[in-house]
């Protein structure tokens, strides 16, 4: 026990009496109760000690390409593809003209959405130079994104299609057959129709037309007709939330009818985002006619695969996809491929926002878990929905927004980087992720908890058995996180030395929070001791680097009988708070009565807590009056490594999380009544060695107070 936490104790009755004179009442502003609180401070301290993180050291297999943009990446980096034939090759399978087999695509992507692949392929007409490859590629993208004007040819109202009938509706065989060769012919703009292919529901917000072509062939079939009617409803949920962040313009969505004759990879759904084609431009030649196309988002069969939840949120995914072409326009579009790190990462967070209980984003968290550990942020994509996660918690999702605004123009993905960097408070910004991932505190938009699992390659563990020395390092937006093992029943002297800008800190594996510098001595359990530690930098081209070293070893048995759950007995406590307020002269309150649970936890790696669990205290005679009393609640609980030698214990108080509330009555009527948080200073745990007797299931604690005897604290084992 901590002398400074028994005088705290008194202060509290000090201060108390200071408030409550000898015929204390109510004020008329107090009321019956009045209610007091930090800023910032939550109402109440953890009631029960987290489970910490899980970090195994597995070796963890390299999972799939994240998408088609990472795939294109690796297959020019292995010279398997020059861009030319990646782009050609990837928009023949988009348009089953190929079979995944004969593209040699290997073992497939996680996410087969196509938009990153049509943007480059449009961007590849601009900054391209084969002639050959531009005319192919416009022929593939005319083909997979028909303009609305030649669907509106071919589309009746939905109105129509329902007085028709399920069995009605649908075209007549060899006009179903024309309707598939109409899609793969381009849908010529000149041809008169003679028969519908779709139908066509709408919903108009703020002005803005919303259009689903959906196949007339399809209608009536309720395993299909259910996405069509999910895709009106993810029309109204995407538009209303993307209206608070920017402009929304029209958008049209069209189930695909092309033939599909794709075996082993399924290309699911893509929106066209080059925005020459469908953004109103003030500048566009009167001679070109007015510009009304709107953004499309095109649907294949195979999205139907993904269930209707998921499906929603893709749909949520693409509109932004539509959004960010609209209102970031030349960071989304002019660096090509290096911008996709924010352009994918940002539409799995904001389709989250739309629909926060789905979590299809978790679907990349592995791909996270692998490439963080050596991977920038700018070379991910999909995978940073959780980094944009936590901006949106901490700046909102309009500053999330204001941040991408300021991202750079023009291809680099350096460039990319350095604007990341400049950002105000960056370093700061990526250490709090980084803290918040591996204490998995950080909050998903559902108002969960995201729990990551991030297993540890076996390269990223180290142990220390006796003197020797490691370094760790990192780049720039790397997530570097590692396990340092020290055995156990073994203390060692160490000395750390971080070379180069950047951050790193420690934590004892088996706590949750309280990062600070390596404590020295490390001590290991009755089991071995595992420390987590990250290096980081957010500074262009710099390496941080932590260097760490044992340079002594000595024996440190441990006590095998402090291990598991203590708690203390009720009147133990109650002697004890009294010795406590008796120390404070004449005239001290009588604590009447202790209720609610006192603990201490000692676990195996050496590491443990100390707290409270509704620990109230009743105190009755503050300031010699009879009729003033005074409840003290204690809740939450600190911890952190421990050692203790059979005699006496040190420690468990690396973090604390502890809120204490004193509540006042005069006369029967409370006066008042104020919660507030104490520091580490007062926490259940202590850098001053307290004696200590075990002895099976009983445990006595003889907490050193200077100039002051007080009783010692009984405690029963719990559990082990």
């Amino acid at each position: 026990m901590k002398k400074q936490y028994a005088l705290y104790s008194t202060l509290v009755v000090i201060l108390l009496t200071s408030q409550a004179c000898s015929n204390a009442s109510p004020t008329p502003e107090s009321g019956d109760a009045t209610s007091t609180a930090i800023p910032g401070q939550g109402a109440a301290a953890p009631t029960a000690i987290p489970a910490p993180s899980e970090f195994a050291p597995t070796a963890i297999p390299e999972p799939l390409p994240s998408g088609y943009m990472a795939l294109l990446q690796e297959k020019m980096a292995s010279g398997d593809w020059t861009r030319e034939e990646g782009l050609v090759t990837l928009l023949k399978v988009f348009a089953g003209e190929i079979q995944a087999s004969e593209a040699n695509l290997g073992e497939g992507v996680q996410e087969t959405e196509g938009t990153g692949i049509l943007t480059l392929a449009s961007g590849y007409l601009d900054t391209g130079t084969d002639p050959a490859v531009k005319e192919e590629i416009i022929r593939l993208l005319s083909l997979l994104v028909p303009s609305q004007a030649a669907l509106d040819q071919y589309s009746i109202p939905e109105s129509e299609a329902n007085r028709r009938g399920a069995g009605l509706a649908a075209p007549a065989r060899q006009d179903e057959e024309a309707c598939n060769l109409l899609w793969e012919d381009g849908f010529p703009d000149a041809r008169t129709p003679v028969y519908p292919c779709f139908k066509h529901g709408d919903r108009v917000i703020d002005g803005h037309l919303y259009r689903v072509y959906y196949p007339l062939a399809w209608h009536g079939d309720h395993s299909r007709d259910e996405f069509y009617d999910a895709t009106l409803a993810a029309v109204e949920l995407s538009i209303d939330k993307y209206n608070d962040y920017g402009s929304v313009f029209p958008i049209y969505f069209v189930f695909s009818i092309l033939p599909d004759e794709r075996d082993t990879a399924d290309m699911t759904i893509y929106a066209s985002t080059d925005t020459r084609w469908f953004k109103q431009r003030p500048e566009r030649p009167e001679t070109e006619g007015p510009d009304t196309e709107a953004c499309p988002v095109i649907i294949n069969p195979a999205a139907m695969a993904l269930g209707i939840a998921a499906f929603k949120q893709t749909i949520a995914h693409e509109i932004f996809h539509c959004f960010q072409a609209w209102n970031l326009e030349r960071q989304f579009n002019g660096p090509g491929e290096d911008s996709w790190w924010w352009g994918d990462g940002t539409a799995e967070y904001f389709s989250n926002l739309v629909y926060p209980s789905t979590d299809a984003e978790y679907d990349f968290a592995d791909s996270f878990n692998w490439m963080s550990q050596t991977d920038p942020l700018t070379t991910m994509s999909y995978e940073n929905f959780v980094f944009f996660q936590f901006l949106g918690n901490t700046i909102g999702e309009e500053g999330v927004i204001a941040l991408l605004r300021t991202l750079p123009t023009t291809p680099g993905r350096a460039a990319q980087l350095a604007a990341l960097a400049a950002v105000p408070g960056m370093e700061e910004t990526f250490e709090a992720f980084v803290r918040s991932v591996l204490d998995q505190t950080l909050m998903d938009s559902s108002g969960r908890l995201m729990h990551l699992k991030l297993p540890l390659d076996a390269n990223d563990v180290v142990r220390f058995s006796d003197i020797g020395i490691r370094d760790f390092s990192a780049e720039p937006f790397v997530f570097a996180r590692y396990i340092v093992i020290f055995d156990s029943e073994k203390s060692f002297a160490v000395e750390t030395l971080s070379v180069g800008v950047g951050r790193s800190s420690w934590r004892a594996g088996a706590t949750m929070g309280g990062w600070a510098p390596l404590p020295t001595p490390v001590t290991g359990g009755c089991e071995d001791l595992p420390y987590l530690m990250y290096v980081i930098t957010t500074t262009p081209a710099a390496v941080r680097t932590e260097s760490l070293a044992a340079t002594s070893v000595t024996e440190a048995p441990c006590d095998e009988c402090l291990l598991g759950r203590w708690e203390a007995t009720n009147g133990s406590v109650l002697a004890y708070m009294q010795s406590i307020i008796a120390a404070g002269g004449e005239d001290v309150p009588t604590v009447e009565s202790a209720t609610g649970v006192m603990f201490l936890q000692f676990g195996s790696s050496g590491t443990g807590a100390g707290g409270y669990e509704n620990l109230k205290i009743h105190e009755t005679g503050v300031g010699g009056n009879a009729n003033t009393e005074v409840f003290v609640t204690f809740e939450g609980f600190s911890s952190g490594p421990y050692t203790a030698d059979g005699f006496e214990m040190v420690g468990l108080g690396q973090s604390t999380e502890i809120m204490v509330t004193v509540q006042i009555i005069a006369n029967g009527v409370s006066v008042g009544t104020s919660t507030v948080p104490i520091g580490a200073e007062y926490a259940l745990g202590s850098t001053i060695p307290t004696a200590y007797i075990c002895d099976g299931d009983t445990l006595t604690t003889y907490p050193q107070l200077e100039g002051v005897v007080v009783e010692p604290i009984e405690w029963i084992h719990i559990s082990p």
